[in-house]
């Protein structure tokens, strides 16, 4: 479940959806034929003109158009509109430079087009964006390339390091994406330097993936699509099957290779004559690419809100035992209500029958499967098998971001204790502790995502510690701690995109899912030469 602001200013819910771009020009030298415009869009009318050189528009066009670039493009064409952010390093099709002369001497109506349609990589925005708000985008992109103050050669994205001064450590492989040929895209933190390797590309609004031990990958999509990814030379191939819309989490059985089984959850919309739900299945992937014998193992609900709100994430414990989220929206106090399912954490058999020794296990008027309450959104879960503890992000309101450990029976507190305020700054409560409060392993401001637990694998210098997605912060959270109390954190990857999901797969290597520019990056660890 996730909350309804992103950011400080607010857009339509359609702005957050997947831009590596505004990239109305690339060049494409073997890749793809020049985008021209046709003819006719010269003679569309830019409300808000401006000439090269000449700010003629408000100050307020331009700042929403900023916020717009900002908060979309940066993240392939870089803060200041060069074509280097992150992602577009390892793109084939390199994000557009919109300092080039090329890109400056097209006019208004074709910049305006190629937003408008799309192609390739870059989506559509005809429905996403509205007539006026792709005008002002146009006048920022404007000011941007003539903007000696915006224009500054470093965009703040990159990472600063000569490629050619690495090395990847030796023995490195995986069944999953061969390895590149050589060192490009290199990035440093204060522990580990790695090369980012996009893997995948082109998803729309990706929810999280699940490597299978049998070298693939499968991505959940919000449509209802699930695709299955074999290497980066093979185009992904979506699931057949009866799958619904509105997609969320996806794990596979810890005896995958056994019994095929699949677990999805998604969330079911309300309607006129019924409320939405939160919603568990299992089903099984058959030889012919498709999934069969579906089962509904658990909904929650009825609740009034829309899809938008919801999310909900799977854990497995190694006793047998399916961990589940649900969110709350709406009614606050919900979440401290026994009774209701929402502001939750679940536990249930893998086959969906509640094990006799859950926390509330016959009390009267209580749920049984509860097995933790209290919470806001918690959008990340994962067990970890090193230490047997379950871990737990939770989205805040305004602030309150929280790394938790999951005890049977805990209330964490949401709404009567937390360090969250509303979005207007106003206080919640003034409790940040409370004796039968667990307190979070510590709190933030940057609405994370899910989290991995890094065990093994070829990060020495991360060993233990957990890597967290942040979605609001566009970047990840790198957490220290001993045994489960922190110690202190480090910032990755600044202005990469909102990461919704990080996986750390049995190849070895850190995997992060970027929801807004549809991209999955590897991070392999180099060495200088």
């Amino acid at each position: 479940m996730e909350g309804s602001r992103f950011f400080v200013y607010r857009w339509p819910l359609v702005v957050l959806i997947g831009i590596f771009v505004v990239g109305m020009y690339v060049r494409a030298v073997d890749v793809q034929e020049p985008w021209v415009a046709p003819a006719w869009t010269d003679t569309l009318k830019n409300p808000y003109p401006l000439s090269w050189g000449t700010r003629t528009v408000s100050n307020t066009v331009l700042e929403d158009g900023g916020k717009l670039y900002q908060a979309q493009c940066a993240v392939c064409h870089g803060k200041s509109g060069h074509g280097d952010g992150l992602p577009g390093m390892e793109m084939a099709v390199k994000p557009a430079n919109f300092h080039r002369e090329e890109v400056r001497r097209q006019p208004d109506g074709a910049l305006y087009w190629k937003l408008t349609e799309g192609r390739g990589t870059m989506p559509s925005y005809k429905q996403r964006l509205s007539d006026d708000e792709r005008w002002r985008l146009v006048a920022y992109l404007r000011h941007l390339s003539e903007s000696e103050e915006i224009a500054g050669k470093a965009s703040g994205a990159g990472p600063g390091l000569a490629p050619g001064a690495f090395d990847f450590k030796p023995g490195l492989a995986s069944t999953y994406f061969r390895l590149p040929e050589q060192v490009t895209n290199a990035y440093a933190s204060e522990l580990q330097h790695v090369m980012l390797d996009t893997v995948v590309s082109g998803l729309t609004l990706p929810w999280s993936m699940a490597f299978s031990p049998e070298g693939e990958l499968f991505v959940t999509e919000r449509s209802g699509t699930i695709l299955r990814v074999r290497g980066r030379d093979q185009a992904p191939k979506p699931l057949a099957g009866p799958l619904p819309a509105e997609l969320r989490d996806i794990k596979l059985h810890p005896r995958f290779v056994e019994n095929r089984l699949v677990y999805i959850t998604y969330y079911i919309e309300p309607t006129a004559d019924s409320g939405g739900y939160t919603a568990l299945m299992r089903a099984k992937l058959t030889d012919s690419n498709s999934l069969a014998d579906t089962e509904l193992l658990y909904k929650a609900g009825p609740f009034k809100q829309g899809a938008f709100f919801y999310g909900s994430k799977i854990a497995f414990d190694f006793d047998g035992h399916l961990f589940f989220t649900v969110g709350i929206s709406g009614r606050r106090e919900n979440a401290q209500d026994l009774s209701r399912p929402e502001g939750k954490t679940m536990r249930l058999n893998e086959d969906g029958s509640l094990p006799p020794d859950n926390p509330f296990s016959g009390k009267a008027g209580v749920l049984p499967e509860i097995y933790t309450y209290g919470h806001r959104m918690h959008e990340g879960l994962n067990f970890d098998r090193e230490t047997s503890l379950l871990y737990a992000t939770e989205f805040g309101e305004l602030g309150g971001d929280e790394l938790n450990v999951l005890k049977p029976g805990a209330n964490y507190g949401w709404p009567e204790v937390t360090f969250s305020r509303e979005y207007s700054g106003e206080i919640i409560t003034g409790d940040t502790l409370r004796a039968d409060v667990e307190p979070p392993v510590h709190h933030w401001t940057f609405a994370p995502a899910d989290l991995e637990i890094i065990r093994g694998g070829h990060y020495p210098n991360w060993q233990g510690n957990i890597i967290i997605g942040g979605l609001a912060a566009k970047s990840l959270l790198r957490v220290e701690l001993t045994g489960s109390v922190y110690q202190r954190d480090e910032w990755l990857l600044p202005n990469i995109g909102r990461v919704r999901d990080v996986k750390l797969a049995p190849d070895g290597f850190i995997y992060v899912m970027i929801e807004d520019n549809g991209l999955i990056i590897r991070l392999i660890p180099i060495q200088q030469q």
